[in-house]
């Protein structure tokens, strides 16, 4: 925008919560006349604020004397399928490491830590820099190795990875568990300003990101870490078949593919690349159940078996993962809980080394999977910028639904029920959604974290994929990647999704089951999910009540995720809007901001009225919207502006048509 619109950043305290927006305009004779006035999430600036909040928390948990970092397997580098996992400790001060590893097979292993070279992949290289730590044993339980090292170690040795190997083997081709500090702990080191380490010293954190960052969204940042992950994302294939990220994770769909985006796609767009290219033919996609139902081909529990060990997921959604991502205290590692799974990540599990796995899983030329060849590894520099840009992405905050009050008494139905359950029988029982979704979030509403459930959706009967490709679909056990289930690798677990972005990002579950977000909630009143639940912690958690709901109050829940929904496009479409407001022309970022945007109204428009929901709200996003393909247009910028500020109270009366307070 022509002025910095972070003069406006006072104003963000009441909105913050729920990310919404305000679309008074400032007053005449304001020295920004004519400028709109909206409080949106600084998607940028809540990135930097949560990297400060974890600074001054590792600070009081000892800084850099207590560097911490997990340790896992990870497909298409662990030469051993394992369950083993690992916690590394490094004082960077007294020059010393710990590391404590369960799982381990009888044997001996050693643990080394790898400096990545300049300009080098973050892959183990044998040109890196290589330090072995020590030797262990591992028998029953947990093995742990202390290693004192040189005075001042640290200050000539940054560790990129620690890689766990059979003895007398090596971390470039024979790794077995892998591990490296997450984006945050990378960029508080990156901070420092002085190459010795000495307790007490405090990184320059101001300098990582740029103070002009305050009201960008992640698709025009002026910080050049989450603008180069922004362009990674969707530029980079990495040498490999064609694919990017947004491949599958395409902005202008939610950041997930549906058979209906699929179908309008050009023949030769790379997410079918297994029907045009021979090396991919067999064992990388099943063509006919992506197109069908947007299904992709996953060897989630590793890649010795092409042929008969994988599995078919939906490609969840990459929005407010900044909420989502924290595992529930005392469970099993992965640090994170990323993917259908809850154990998408390989490594330690970040979202940092998310973009690994998905490399080699979704970009290979071949079906050998070898780096360098088949594609190029990124560098440790490329997985924090995705990462950072990825973290920007979507609601920076969970809503607070106790405090919100709805126009429609269906939604406000919808929200008790939601919230707090009702009375079958004179047992509450007709629903807790809360429990696990606390503020339409993924979190539990007891402790806040991320908690992995057994639902049963893998016992529905006559899954869709079932009945057009029969046999083709293999048994999912979800978390974890030794055989635990019935036919399958894993504890039957899955991660909780976040629901504010469910309603326009379907199907549902993470075999795309279900088509509706209706049929979504409908879903726990099913016998497979009573068997599941019955047998589940969840049902222990919960005091053995289950789940029952009526038609009507079916209908209600959905209802007020439809509206939820439609107030998040709202609120990420005006967003972007206010973004382009200003721009000088010619600027490219404007068609590209205003087509995001419009995508998200167009979603707001549908999820309410596929239901009938709020039509006044309606008429008016589809003015906005009508206003926005204009806009984007619109080679004037004074009437481009003029068109942003009616686009922006068209979304302003939309809202609150739906929403009376806050």
């Amino acid at each position: 925008m022509g002025r910095k619109i972070g003069v406006w950043i006072g104003l963000l305290g009441t909105m913050l919560v729920l990310g919404l927006f305000s679309a008074a305009l400032v007053q005449p004779g304001s020295e920004t006349t004519g400028k709109p006035l909206l409080a949106t999430k600084m998607n940028v600036a809540g990135l930097r604020s949560d990297f400060l909040s974890w600074a001054a928390g590792h600070e009081a948990t000892g800084g850099d004397r207590n560097v911490l970092f997990g340790l896992g397997w990870s497909k298409g580098m662990s030469r051993e399928l394992t369950d083993a996992s690992g916690l590394v400790r490094l004082d960077l001060v007294d020059s010393a490491a710990q590391v404590e590893i369960d799982g381990l097979k009888p044997g001996e292993w050693d643990v080394w830590m790898v400096e990545n070279r300049p300009g080098g992949s973050a892959l183990p290289e044998p040109d890196d820099r290589m330090h072995r730590l020590g030797r262990v044993a591992a028998g029953k339980g947990t093995v742990r190795l202390a290693a004192r090292l040189e005075h001042g170690f640290f200050s000539r040795f940054h560790v990129d990875t620690v890689v766990v190997t059979r003895a007398g083997q090596r971390p470039e081709n024979a790794g077995v568990l892998f591990g490296s500090p997450d984006l945050f702990q990378r960029l508080y080191t990156k901070g420092r300003s002085e190459p010795v380490l000495r307790a007490g010293h405090t990184p320059a954190l101001a300098s990582l990101f740029g103070p002009a960052v305050a009201m960008a969204t992640p698709f025009d940042s002026l910080d050049p870490l989450v603008a180069q992950g922004e362009a990674l994302f969707f530029n980079e294939r990495f040498n490999g078949n064609g694919r990017t990220c947004g491949s599958c994770h395409p902005a202008e769909n939610n950041f997930t593919i549906d058979p209906e985006f699929i179908a309008t796609l050009p023949a030769n767009d790379p997410l079918f690349v297994a029907e045009f290219d021979p090396n991919l033919a067999q064992n990388f996609e099943n063509p006919q159940l992506m197109r069908a139902l947007g299904l992709v081909l996953e060897n989630v529990d590793g890649f010795e078996n092409l042929q008969t060990k994988f599995v078919l997921r939906g490609v969840p959604h990459t929005l407010a993962l900044r909420n989502s991502r924290l595992r529930e205290a005392g469970s099993p590692p992965p640090v994170e809980r990323l993917g259908w799974g809850g154990d998408g990540s390989v490594g330690s599990g970040t979202l940092r080394d998310f973009a690994v796995g998905a490399i080699i899983q979704h970009f290979p030329r071949t079906l050998n999977r070898v780096a360098g060849v088949d594609f190029r590894a990124p560098t440790d520099q490329e997985l924090d910028a995705m990462a950072a840009f990825q973290l920007a992405l979507g609601r920076q905050a969970d809503l607070d639904l106790n405090s919100m009050v709805f126009r429609s008494p269906v939604v406000n139905r919808g929200k008790q029920i939601f919230n707090q359950g009702d009375t079958v029988n004179g047992t509450v029982a007709a629903g807790k959604c809360a429990a696990c979704h606390a503020n339409g979030g993924s979190n539990s509403n007891v402790t806040g974290e991320n908690v992995n459930r057994n639902v049963g959706i893998e016992l529905l009967p006559d899954h869709p994929a079932d009945l057009i490709a029969p046999g083709a679909r293999p048994k999912d056990g979800g978390f974890l990647k030794l055989p635990a289930t019935p036919n399958g690798f894993g504890n039957g677990r899955f991660n909780t999704p976040v629901l504010v972005e469910a309603a326009d990002s379907g199907p549902f579950f993470h075999n795309n089951a279900i088509d509706t977000i209706e049929g979504a909630v409908e879903f726990y009143n099913s016998n497979a999910f009573k068997v599941a639940f019955g047998n589940s912690l969840a049902a222990i958690d919960s005091g053995g009540i289950g789940i029952h709901l009526e038609s009507t109050q079916v209908e209600a829940v959905a209802a007020l995720l439809r509206v939820l929904n439609a107030l998040e496009n709202i609120r990420s479409s005006a967003e972007l809007d206010e973004a382009v407001f200003d721009v000088k022309n010619p600027d490219p970022k404007v068609e590209r901001l205003l087509n995001i945007a419009s995508h998200d109204t167009k979603d707001a428009i549908r999820v309410l009225q596929d239901r009938s929901l709020h039509p006044e709200a309606v008429a008016k996003l589809k003015a906005a919207y009508a206003k926005e393909i204009e806009a984007r247009d619109e080679a004037s910028r004074p009437r481009r502006n003029d068109l942003i500020i009616e686009i922006l109270a068209l979304k302003q009366g939309a809202r609150s048509d739906m929403l009376v307070s806050p």
